[in-house]
């Protein structure tokens, strides 16, 4: 598995196992947005395994998608996206010698796919996972995906979309402008008809479009096999729980296979690869050329980053700029959801800020792939580990001082890490659910992930008071969990009382051990929630209803960003956190003037200017302390 790229995209090539050379290569064709960001892990599976029976693969990020250069609001997407699986074909050639390309697409990428062979005309097979025959049936399901998502406690706070015409988003990835009506013109029954000698395609969903597909093809010539692909549902989920299709998987690699040279080699994608005898010829280091950044692929021990290095530095102290290291979000890959860390990277390197974002032992593109990810995984000291072998990545290359930043399990793994490498002066963390895990169950749909303030606000709605009133809801059992929460921030809140008092310590706060830690390291530590998340309730119930236990730490900050939904899904919450993000590198960080960031262009993917000043932040510690300490600046404790 090596790590390329090819004009403005980023990919990884899988080399064909066996000692023999390969005539059969493919192209895997990724599915769109929040759909790749689930299925990254087992979409590496599938190239292994395909690699694994004697193919060369090549899985790589359509431009302004993953790490690819771009952005996803730079018009004719849809058109640079079939470019581009053109452009992997003819490298997948170069590169490996093949004679021949496959490609392999699930959902969007599946439509691609079909698209783009169409064009090409000369592809030998190809499969289809769950295409998205219609594109206007494609863009109705993207819609109700985010008003599915708005009814819930992560989205209830987030502002409708005002244009839909010009804007389709669904779980942090959008289309807009123009492509909005070029996928919705999209009619696969109209638009393809003999895409290749052979397809196979796998779907469970619409019959009726697929029948008609499949016999648009059949009249055409074309070798047709159909069959089921009832894993999808397990398998486009939130990546923490995605599940391998494991039988279509197989029935894919196999299908590929036929008649392939060493087809007796296919396996499950876990042997292992050596280089394909077909390889022409040498390339050089992969690196993204960027208009304000180099990108470059690392690979340091069992860990894998995209370093983000500025083509000028910052106008500072070069001592005082820290680089910054971003990790995983849970399962989710390197590029964090609604890509806002390769957003954010390339933004920092246009003011002369360095990153990499790194995979974490086991997740993402990292090697080995752990077998199982849980969130005992996430929130363990390992993983904590690991990310100081990226702060040690980045001493290497020049960096004294390194700032992480991470949303949700990041963000636990910033604030720990933090505590483990003297390098490491700062973190950033979004949405914060534990100071210290405790293995409490977070499973999807639970009723304790929600925030108390979103079941306050439902109590108030006569619509949850029907559907209780139906048997739909449970009111008794949301009423236990608010009872039990109250209980213990009550206890808690008894105790500090009596230890502040008295000196009698009640009760250990491991939370208040974690704080005080961070700030005699000398740690600048900043937690922003949003209002409705249930982090919030962790971080009052530990250090008070609003944070007092914080004064006595000038060093750890903690506010509420207005609109910040959990995951960072909309687009005004990721602007609001890298807003924040960046102004308290300067100001808090760096001790220095934010400065202008420039302007944003097509070839970055930046989001043009981004400003934010603490006369920006919510609620200032003065309007929730009178008689603030001296010793403690305005800001501190920002929470409403």
């Amino acid at each position: 598995m090596t790590p390329v790229v090819f004009g403005d995209c980023f990919g990884w090539l899988h080399a064909a196992a066996g000692d023999r050379g390969a005539v059969r290569g493919v192209v895997l064709c990724s599915p769109f947005g929040y759909d790749a960001l689930c299925t990254h892990r087992g979409w590496r599976n599938l190239a292994g395994r395909i690699a694994a029976a004697g193919m060369p693969v090549l899985r790589f990020d359509y431009p302004g998608t993953g790490d690819s250069a771009a952005s996803e609001e730079d018009p004719r997407r849809v058109e640079a996206w079939l470019e581009s699986i053109v452009a992997a074909t003819r490298y997948l050639r170069e590169r490996t010698g093949v004679t021949s390309v496959s490609l392999v697409g699930l959902r969007l990428g599946a439509t691609l796919a079909a698209l783009a062979a169409q064009r090409l005309g000369d592809v030998e097979s190809l499969v289809l996972l769950a295409p998205a025959i219609s594109g206007r049936n494609y863009l109705r399901e993207l819609r109700a995906h985010r008003q599915s998502w708005m009814s819930t406690p992560a989205g209830m706070n987030a502002d409708p979309i005002a244009d839909p015409d010009n804007y389709v988003e669904a779980f942090g990835f959008g289309l807009h402008g123009g492509d909005v009506a070029r996928v919705g013109e999209i009619d696969l029954c109209r638009d393809t008809d003999a895409p290749a000698q052979r397809v196979l395609l796998l779907d469970s969903g619409d019959r009726h479009r697929v029948s008609a597909l499949t016999e648009r093809y059949a009249s055409h010539g074309v070798r047709v096999e159909r069959d089921g692909f009832d894993e999808k549902d397990r398998f486009m989920i939130e990546a923490l729980y995605s599940e391998e299709p494991v039988a279509a998987f197989a029935r894919v690699t196999q299908w590929l296979a036929e008649g392939a040279p060493d087809m007796a080699n296919a396996g499950d994608g876990s042997a292992t690869q050596t280089p394909a005898q077909t390889q022409t010829q040498a390339f050089d280091a992969p690196a993204l050329e960027l208009e304000h950044a180099i990108e470059s692929p690392v690979v340091f021990g069992n860990y894998f980053g995209v370093y983000c290095e500025p083509r000028q530095a910052a106008n500072a102290n070069a001592a005082s700029i820290p680089a910054v290291l971003f990790c995983n979000t849970g399962a989710s890959h390197h590029i964090g959801d609604g890509r806002i860390f390769v957003l954010f990277a390339r933004r920092l390197a246009a003011l002369g800020i360095a990153s990499l974002r790194m995979d974490l032992g086991g997740l993402g593109d990292a090697t080995p792939q752990a077998r199982s990810i849980t969130l005992d995984t996430i929130y363990s000291d390992t993983s904590c580990r690991d990310a100081t072998a990226g702060v040690d990545w980045l001493v290497a290359q020049g960096h004294a001082r390194v700032a992480m930043f991470g949303v949700c399990g990041g963000a636990f793994v910033a604030l720990h890490a933090s505590l483990l490498h003297p390098n490491l002066v700062a973190g950033f963390g979004v949405n914060l659910q534990k100071f210290v895990w405790d293995g409490a169950s977070r499973e999807p749909g639970a009723q304790e992930f929600a925030a108390t303030k979103v079941y306050w606000r439902a109590a108030l709605t006569p619509e949850k008071w029907s559907r209780a009133l139906r048997g739909r809801s449970h009111p008794l059992r949301i009423a236990r969990v608010v009872g039990r929460r109250l209980v213990r921030r009550s206890w808690l809140a008894g105790a500090r009382w009596v230890e502040q008092r008295t000196g009698w310590q009640l009760t250990h706060n491991a939370a208040r051990d974690v704080v005080h830690a961070l700030h005699a390291k000398g740690v600048h530590m900043r937690l922003v929630y949003g209002e409705f998340d249930v982090g919030l309730d962790e971080a009052r119930g530990q250090l008070g209803a609003r944070l007092g236990a914080l004064l006595r730490y000038p060093r750890v900050r903690a506010l509420t960003l207005p609109k910040l939904d959990h995951a960072l899904f909309t687009q005004p919450a990721r602007e609001a956190v890298m807003a924040d993000a960046q102004n308290w590198l300067f100001t808090e960080v760096m001790r220095a003037t934010p400065p202008v960031p420039a302007t944003s262009d097509s070839t970055n993917g930046s989001a043009g200017h981004v400003g934010g000043t603490q006369d920006a932040m919510p609620i200032a510690l003065h309007e929730l302390f009178p008689n603030p300490p001296s010793t403690v600046q305005t800001g501190d404790a920002a929470l409403s």
